[in-house]
């Protein structure tokens, strides 16, 4: 439910992930590259969405897009990355650099092992009761890495072991860090060319800066059937995790699952279906998977996450396009015995006018529930605006939008109104 504000989605990687996976990727020639840049700006009546005292500001971003995809082959790798500066002319918040993005890759070492890995740099909510402004967010870097060994075992049948090294930073210090080491070992079996099904087990240790340590083992029974438009597939299992500080220890045990549909309903038109529910801790990767979903990163570590999306896409005769998601999520803390629920729908519509200019609405409303306060937040957001091709290479876009938060907890309510310009620039 992001505002609309043009090309300033920025995307970066960090140096470390850098390093690793390009020297992976080796000899592998460039299939595809992109380069783009632009400027956004954005006017807010509110810039920090506070339910008095508001505070007009315009912030200026400037940022660069990289991506890039190398050819197959024994190694492969590929980027989506960039970075972003933004200033803000009132000084309601400070300068910042902003970086968002994944780098990818790995290498065959030998017949049916294939070293992988990747990083991956987000801006996330720090507390998901607080508005999402600069200062109520974090970036968080992951970088992963390890092997994975398939055995083919007859046409049919195939065995696979995977290992991972997976290391968590938050930017801010208040913010825990962990390293994770994860095994699995997993059956799959050929039932017929759409049909497959297997056997999963994991294990998993997780060690956080500030002493505590999770452990997560999970059995699972895996799926995938594909027909001529669709495709299910998922996993079904038993989950444990236990978490331990000093002399204090907990255990919790549950159902773990996940599943996924995607149908071509027409060549045109297609929905698709994503559940996920497992017990985790708040440094794992879940929110990049789900995007509006977020952890509260000032609750407990150990956590019950359950995450259902769906989403409809259609393109009509006319050139126009729609587009409608449905979320909801809920969180238990497992130490503090916390819960938190959201529930979201996202409606979009696009339609040409000229060959060279389009315009476009949003429509988000957003609700969220607070066990221990007993207090739920409405959150209600509109924008509409023009796409502009000045070129081949050059385009524009503007908008406007509204936003309004009611709350039980009066201080978090607020307006907002804003005005973007965005400039972007297409190089390669």
């Amino acid at each position: 439910m992001a505002d609309v504000q043009g090309s300033g989605k920025i995307r970066w990687i960090t140096s470390i992930g850098t390093g690793i996976l390009v020297a992976a990727a080796g000899p592998a020639i460039a299939a595809t590259s992109s380069l783009s840049g632009g400027i956004d700006n954005r006017f807010t009546d509110n810039a920090r969405r506070a339910s008095s005292n508001e505070q007009s500001d315009l912030e200026t971003r400037v940022n660069v897009n990289v991506g890039y995809l190398s050819d197959p082959g024994q190694c492969t790798s590929a980027v989506d990355m960039g970075v972003g500066y933004g200033y803000w002319h009132e000084d309601t918040f400070d300068s910042e650099v902003f970086t968002n993005g994944t780098l990818q890759g790995q290498c065959e070492l030998a017949r049916g092992l294939v070293w992988q890995a990747s990083d991956t740099v987000s801006h996330v909510t720090r507390d998901t009761r607080g508005s999402d402004t600069q200062d109520n967010l974090t970036r968080k870097n992951v970088f992963r890495t390890g092997p994975v060994y398939t055995m083919q075992l007859t046409q049919v049948d195939q065995l696979q072991f995977s290992a991972n090294y997976e290391n968590t930073d938050f930017e801010e210090p208040e913010e825990q860090d962990s390293e994770r080491v994860t095994g699995t070992v997993a059956y799959n079996h050929s039932f017929s060319d759409t049909l497959q099904g297997g056997l999963s087990a994991s294990a998993e240790r997780t060690e956080l800066d500030t002493g505590q340590e999770l452990d997560r083992e999970s059995a699972v029974v895996t799926f995938n059937k594909t027909w001529v438009a669709t495709q299910v597939s998922g996993s079904l299992g038993k989950n444990r995790l236990e978490s331990r500080f000093g002399s204090q220890s907990i255990s919790t045990d549950g159902i773990t699952g996940t599943f996924s549909l995607v149908r071509e309903i027409t060549p045109n038109s297609d929905f698709t279906l994503y559940a996920d529910h497992r017990l985790t801790d708040r440094t794992s990767t879940l929110g990049l998977q789900f995007d509006d979903f977020n952890f509260n990163l000032t609750q407990s570590a150990a956590v019950e996450v359950t995450v259902v999306r769906t989403g409809y896409n259609t393109r009509f005769s006319d050139g126009s396009t729609f587009r409608a998601e449905l979320s909801a999520s809920r969180s238990d803390y497992i130490q503090t015995g916390e819960r938190e629920e959201q529930s979201g729908i996202d409606l979009g519509y696009s339609r040409p006018i000229t060959q060279i200019l389009s315009w476009f609405t949003d429509v988000a409303y957003r609700h969220q529930r607070f066990e221990d306060e007993g207090a739920e937040d409405h959150l209600a957001q509109l924008s509409a605006g023009l796409d502009y091709q000045l070129s081949q290479r050059m385009d524009v876009r503007s908008a406007i939008g509204h936003q309004r938060k009611a709350s039980d907890i009066v201080s978090r309510d607020y307006y907002e109104n804003w005005i973007a310009v965005s400039l972007n620039y297409k190089f390669f």
